[in-house]
């Protein structure tokens, strides 16, 4: 006797409607649907009270308000980076990066992501001068003895601080890449990788030649100067003379434009490509614009 034919249960007919791309999208987008409705039915039949772990509530807050500023939520069950950010490019809220946007299923995951004592030692270790084993912070925001190590006993008539200024520039590179990543955070070609300059700029043969280091384009007491071409010219000309460089072929008079690229990763958030290189060009023999 031959087997009776296998009925197709809902899941077996959205997988068949995966293979076109119209239906499937449509039924990818109906099962979405599906699910966020029984989530809500299920938070509106939960209990009121909220769950033990978030009945103690203390924020602290990461970002010098620059490119964007994210809390950290403590709770007695463990801290998490908070799920909302504030943009000030933006000037609004918005869904921190690298956390899911979708409806939050719960009140514990609507606060963000739970960190492990590692990366809360990391994200601290580089937003605060010194924290305490319990990763509260001791000295909040970057003061003189994050980059000066013996900044205090020097006030204190006790020798003299480290001045990183002082170092050759791959050593200094290496300094400031302790919070400014020479290391992915996952891998070498992942393009979240262009926030981390060091990392970036420690791949460019300006690097390679052991003349390039942070402070050479950067006063490390100042804020990166923006929108200042010709400041920036000025530093590639202490290396590249002028017989040496190039015709200015997009005739805008500004070296990174080309060769350190700025790249959006987010509506809020662009990123000057430390990687200092050679463009790649168009059919039309220009280098691609950004």
């Amino acid at each position: 006797m031959a087997d009776e034919p296998k009925k197709l249960d809902r899941r077996d007919v959205l997988k068949g409607l995966s293979t076109l791309p119209a239906l499937g999208l449509f039924g990818y987008a109906w099962q979405k649907q599906r699910a966020y409705q029984q989530a809500q039915l299920e938070s509106t039949a939960a209990p009121t009270t909220p769950p033990a772990d978030l009945q103690v509530v203390n924020v602290a807050l990461l970002g010098a308000g620059a490119q964007g500023q994210t809390p950290l939520v403590r709770t007695a069950a463990g801290i998490r980076e908070s799920r909302v950010s504030y943009f000030p490019q933006l000037h609004q809220y918005g869904v921190t990066v690298g956390q899911d946007a979708d409806p939050s299923l719960s009140a514990a995951a609507a606060l963000g992501l739970k960190q492990s004592p590692h990366d809360l030692g990391t994200c601290l270790g580089c937003h605060a001068t010194s924290v305490s084993r319990n990763l509260t912070p001791l000295v909040p925001g970057i003061q003189c003895e994050r980059c000066h190590p013996g900044a205090e006993r020097h006030a204190a008539g006790k020798g003299m601080p480290l001045n990183p200024g002082k170092l050759k520039p791959a050593a200094q590179v290496q300094f400031c890449g302790a919070c400014h990543r020479i290391k992915p955070s996952v891998d070498d070609s992942a393009l979240e990788n262009i926030r981390f300059q060091p990392l970036r700029l420690m791949k460019s043969r300006c690097f390679a030649s052991g003349r390039l280091a942070c402070t050479t384009c950067h006063a490390a007491h100042e804020d990166a100067r923006r929108n200042n071409p010709d400041y920036y010219n000025s530093r590639c000309r202490t290396c590249h003379t002028a017989s040496a460089t190039h015709a200015d072929v997009r005739a805008q008079g500004n070296c990174i434009g080309c060769h350190m690229p700025r790249v959006r990763l987010h509506p809020a958030l662009v990123f000057t490509d430390h990687y200092i290189r050679r463009p790649e060009k168009t059919a039309t023999g220009l280098p691609s614009s950004e």
